[in-house]
Formats: structure tokens, sequence, C-alpha cells
């Protein structure tokens, strides 16, 4: 039976986490007074997940005596798949990332999480890490959001500027064509002729009418093409998970305020404006803002990554951006919301709706369909700019 994380951290060796504190400290004699350990909130919803953990308490040198904390990040190893370094859920891809040095070394504009050191097992892996103070609320305004992509645009500027682009052999796969391949789970999730699949679910056949679903179903009959399209944009870098969930805002050395990305186990190379697809869509299904308030999301977070660019010194033509934006807005929710809404909503799912959406599963199975309706009116813009832009 495998043992509970929550007991392992307590029964670690005081040893091993007193060399983690000394870094996180920067006090190569900094001795651990007391501890303790507790789970942090987050949203399991793949195998991969395994916990994420903050340590605390109080040390001491001949500086004097000092709080501190640390978070521990927790990868499962599924064993049965997610071992293709190629793959879209490659089990460990966020532990090799940061010990291959990349996370450390991205350009400006984005920063990962500094790590202190990386433990692999046989049944999962062991990220230990800086503990991120966010400097904003909770809750992000607008302004929050065009900050974010203003930065994302200025990190993105930086490969089409100069930077190489990471080709290490266990990066992602082009995203989009990893996660929805035939034969794959979401693939057979949304195909109607599938034996179980995400039509046959009562509460999408209620909340969802003919013509969303054969709306959503164009989009997968579509997908090659859509593809094909984002290889033929501008690639840069993509985290490729670019939601609110798993942004923070921490104030810097130098008084600005810097953008953390956490949670780079989906990294891997990608159309320039794809990250934006999850900072708009993403957030809304997470309820970050609201659905009916998505196009003035949009409208905003776009302005702020073509600032951004502009800050990189690009100047491209900017539909290219938009469309790289609308092409993984329509791919990653427009394509999946009713197959989130069979698996997530049910009672018999095990998810606590309230913990990870703030509301009841009526007001999120309402929401998703107003973002569906959005996102497919978005999908017949990215056709129309495609065949405007000689792409289609």
């Amino acid at each position: 039976m495998p043992v509970d994380p929550l007991t392992l951290l307590h029964e670690i060796d005081p040893n091993v986490l007193t060399d983690v504190v000394r870094h996180d400290q920067g006090r190569p004699d900094f001795d651990i007074l007391n501890w303790t350990v507790q789970p942090l909130s987050h949203e399991k919803i793949i195998e991969t997940t395994g916990g994420l953990f903050l340590l605390s308490g109080t040390g001491r040198d001949d500086q004097g005596t000092q709080a501190w904390s640390i978070v521990l990040k927790i990868l499962n190893n599924p064993k049965e798949w997610g071992q293709d370094p190629r793959y879209w859920a490659y089990w460990k891809r966020e532990l090799v990332a940061f010990q291959s040095g990349l996370l450390a070394t991205l350009p400006i504009g984005l920063s990962a999480p500094r790590c202190y050191g990386t433990i692999e097992h046989e049944e999962n892996g062991w990220i230990w890490m800086e503990h991120i103070e966010e400097s904003t609320g909770r809750r992000w305004a607008l302004e929050h959001f065009h900050e974010a992509a203003r930065q994302a645009g200025n990190f993105a500027g930086a490969f089409l500027g100069g930077v190489p682009l990471p080709d290490a052999p266990w990066l992602s796969a082009p995203f989009f064509r990893n996660v929805f391949a035939d034969g794959d789970w979401w693939a057979t999730h949304m195909d109607p002729a599938a034996l179980k699949n995400a039509w046959q679910s009562p509460l999408v056949q209620y909340a969802f009418s003919d013509a969303l679903r054969s709306g959503v179903l164009r989009i997968w009959a579509e997908k090659y093409r859509f593809w094909e399209t984002i290889d033929r944009l501008p690639q840069v870098l993509c985290h490729n998970d670019f939601h609110r969930r798993n942004l923070m805002f921490r104030m810097g050395t130098n008084g600005q305020q810097e953008l953390v990305a956490l949670d780079w186990a989906f990294c891997g190379p990608g159309a320039l404006g794809m990250d934006l697809g999850e900072l708009v869509a993403t957030s809304a299904y997470f309820f970050e803002v609201e659905p009916a308030e998505v196009g003035e999301l949009e409208v905003t977070v776009l302005d702020g990554y073509y600032a951004g660019l502009r800050d990189a010194g690009w100047s491209g033509d900017t539909q290219v951006v938009r469309l790289g934006y609308l092409l993984s807005a329509t791919l990653w929710m427009g394509a999946t919301l009713p197959g989130w809404a069979a698996v997530m909503l049910p009672d018999e799912s095990g998810i606590n709706v309230q913990a990870m959406y703030g509301r009841s599963a009526n007001a999120v199975l309402a929401g998703w369909v107003t973002l569906t309706e959005f996102l497919l009116e978005r999908a017949g813009e990215a056709r129309q700019l495609m065949s405007k832009l000689g792409l289609a």
C-alpha cells in the first residue's frame, strides 16, 4: 500500500531538510529549530499530480533567528502511461526541466520558482522549491491580466529576437497534436461513436444544445487543419497551461512586479500567442473571470501581449498573434467543455465542485455553456483569419 506523502514528510531526514532550507536562505550554517508541514490546495485532475506541501518553521545561525518556508511538489509516476518524454503528460517533465537548468535561465518576462533540488523515487519525484508570496490579492483585476500578458509577450518576443528555442528531448511534442491525438483519451471521450463518450452524459445532453454540439464536433473534424496552421505560425517556447491559477506576481528586488509561472509540466514549442488561449479560456473555465466577461478579458490580454512583443523589439503582424490565440482557445476549451462537464460535474465524479470552482455544479455548467458559445464564435473567426492570411 502506498505511503501517504504527509506521513513521509513528517518523518523526513532533518539533514535533507536542513540542506534545502540553507539553500533557500542563502545561509550555509543555518540550523532548523522547528518545523511544520501542511498540504497546499491544488487541483488534481490527472494522476501525475502527487501534491503540494508547505514546510515552514524557524532557524538560527550567527546572524540570528529567522522564519523560513519552502514548498515541496510531488509528481506521481502512473507507470501504465506517461512514460514517453515527448508525451503531453510525461510524468516527470517538470522535474527534468528543473534538473536541466532551463527554468533557471528563462528569458525576461517569465520566471519559474527557484529550485533547491530534486529527488527521484520509483513511485514519484520530488521538487523542492521556493515559497512564492503573491504581491496581489487572490482575485485578479483586469490590469493584472494585462500585465501578465505583457510579460508573456516580452518572453515570447525574446525567441523571435534571437534567443534559441529549446530543443530538449523531454519537451512536449506539438501540444494539440499530442493531447488530441486519434485513439488517445480526449479524442475517444469526445467521439459520439465511441462506446463511452461525453455526449452520453445527461448533464451534457441537458445543457449543450444541438447547435453547440454541432459546433464542438466541427472543431474536432477540423483539428488536423488547425494543427497544420499552428505549425506554420512563428514558434516560441510555450508554457501550455498558462492560466491564472498557475501564475503569481511577486515583488522583485528592483521593486518591480515579477511574473512567476508555476507548473511547467506541459511546456514545449508552440505558436506565438498560443499561451493566451489558456490565459483567457482556462482562466474563465476556473471562473477566475466570469464567462460572461471573457470578451473584455480577451481585449485586455491581447493588448498586453502586443505591448510585450513591442517591448521585445518585435514589429510583426498582430493578426498572426491573434490567430495563435484563437486556435489555442478554440482547441483547448472550445473543443472540450462538454467533455469536462461529463467528467467533473456529476455527483458520482468524486470532485468537490464547490471547492474547485467556487460555485455549484449547476452554476459551473451554465458558465461553461456561455464560454462554449463565446469560443465557437472565436473558432469561426479563426477559420476566417486562416483564409485571410493564406493559411487555410
